[in-house]
Order: C-alpha cells, then structure tokens, then sequence
C-alpha cells in the first residue's frame, strides 16, 4: 500500500514537473506574440518608389496606344492599386505589364511584392526568382524572399536571403529586424539581442526598447533589462516579472493591483502551485476590461485545467 501511495505521489510529481516545464516554455512564446508582436514584413510595402504620382488615370485611352505606353499604363494602375490595398488588382495588372513585356525584372519584382502582400507565397517566390535571373540584384527581392521564408517557417532559407540583403547593405534595419527574429523564433536569444542593439543605436523606439529588455530577460540579465524603465503595461509586467526572478520570496506579497495578478499567476506557476495559479488566471479571465494581463490570462488558461 505504502508503495502504492509513494507512486502515485511520484506521478503526481512528476505530472507537476512537466506542466511547469510547458508552461514556461509557453510563457515565453505568449510574451513574444502578445506583447511583443513579431514585426512582419507581409504588411509592409518594400516597393518605396511607388508614389500617389504614378497614378494612372481611368479614362486613360489605352487601345490607341504603344506597347511601351501600355507597359507603362498597367504598372502606373497596379501601383495604385497596390498602395491602396488592393492586390489583386494589381497581380492583374502587372501580369498585364508581364504579357507584353516579359523580360522585365522589374515587372517581376512588383509581382513578387504583390503576391506577397496577398499571403500568396509560393507565386511570390516564383516571381521573385524569375526577377533575379534577368538580372535584378535589387535588395527588396532578397528582403521580399526572407520575410516569405520566415512565414513559411523555412529559417534557414529566410536567414539566407537576410544575409544576402545585409551584403548589399549591411545597415539594412528591416534586413537587421528579419535576422533577429529569426533567432528569437529558434532560441539564439544571444544572437538576436545582438541584432537588437545594433537597430536600437538607430532606432530608439518603444518597440525596440521592449525587445531589447525582453530579451535581457531571457537571457537572465535583470539588471541589464531594469535599465530601460517606461511608463506602460508591458513594461510593468516586465518588471514585475524581473522582481519575481530576483526575489521569489517576497514578490507575490508586493503584486498589489490587479493588473499584477498575471505576475501572481507566473509565480505560483514557478512554485508549482497550479490551484493559486489557476485560481488568478480565472479572477483575471472573467474580468470585463480587455487588458494585457487578461489576453495572457485566456492564453494561459486552457494550459493548466
């Protein structure tokens, strides 16, 4: 019987243990895409040149036209296109643009760019390529295939073509911002801090502020990540957590509002006491404001029934 009970104890034990381990694990992936949302090129627009001035107008008379005048109407309407958001118009016209000119690497880069700005990567790339091989060495290609390749989940292959825009550039911020988040994704937080230093020497904003003391964070250096305070809720939980770390005795008792409970939760999850975590995980799922601790509240949730 005794033997029995000491198994079952084990068991337990041993259950706790690895529901802490995925919980931690899975804490570090919530603060990474919800407080601090990865920065994603497939929102952005790498084609700068394209301005309200290429607008194309509509009672534009194209039948009368050259093929070159044609060429140059379809891709002056797919940027507008592509600037307001609408990318299927503007695949249309640019493979307009392709049909008449088809040894155009140009014509291909905006594609590329359209497609990617669709979610359709597999077109994307293929255009891209095609780009590439007339000749183009422009860096929104290799900027363009990174960021597709990070979607697709294919580091390796993204980190290439990063690497390949930071040979042309190597000041390159979004080619600087791909790398980095390609090391966060696969744990070489060293790496990423890194890349981060180097884009907050320029880019001092609010957002890289955050990675840089996340990423202090995770590689134990609390010191470090209390250098960079701001007034916000993220950096509150931040600092909260970082008191945690470097006093897990006293922290709960000093987590007084609210928005602390996330951090009462984080700390019993530590102390391996699941029913106190679960029990704040709830008093914050069920409250009516939308706040950060809640959005971590109802990731974490289901987690630890």
């Amino acid at each position: 019987m005794i033997t029995l009970i000491m198994k079952k104890n084990y068991k337990s034990r041993y259950f706790i243990d690895k529901q802490v381990q995925r919980l931690k694990f899975l804490l570090i992936l919530i603060f990474l895409f919800i407080v601090f949302l990865p920065f994603y090129l497939s929102t952005c627009l790498l084609y700068a040149e394209i301005s309200a001035d290429t607008k194309a107008s509509d009672s534009y008379d194209i039948s009368a036209k050259s093929k070159k005048e044609k060429v140059s109407y379809y891709i002056s309407k797919g940027n507008e296109y592509l600037m307001q958001g609408e990318y299927s118009n503007a695949i249309e016209c640019y493979n307009k643009a392709k049909q008449l000119k088809r040894k155009d690497h140009k014509i291909h880069l905006l594609l590329g760019e359209a497609y990617r700005l669709a979610d359709m990567k597999d077109e994307s790339i293929q255009a891209y390529n095609e780009s590439l091989r007339q000749g183009s060495e422009d860096i929104r290609i290799y900027l363009g295939l990174g960021n597709i390749y990070t979607l697709k989940y294919l580091y390796e292959e993204s980190k290439r073509y990063y690497q390949k825009a930071l040979e042309i550039n190597k000041n390159n911020i979004t080619a600087l911002r791909g790398l980095a988040e390609i090391y966060e994704h696969i744990s070489r937080y060293e790496d990423a801090f890194l890349l981060y230093e180097k884009i907050y020497s320029v880019d001092s904003s609010h957002e890289m502020k955050l990675k840089i003391v996340f990423l202090n964070i995770l590689l134990g250096k609390y010191d470090n990540a209390e250098k960079y305070p701001e007034n916000t809720s993220q950096f509150k939980i931040l600092s909260g957590y970082i008191n945690l770390k470097k006093n897990p005795k006293y922290a709960i008792s000093e987590f007084a509002s609210t928005e602390d409970n996330i951090l009462k939760v984080i700390a019993y999850i530590e102390a391996k006491d699941m029913i106190n975590a679960k029990k704040y995980l709830e008093i914050l799922k069920n409250q009516s404001e939308n706040t950060l601790s809640k959005k971590l509240a109802v990731a974490l949730y289901e987690n630890i029934k």
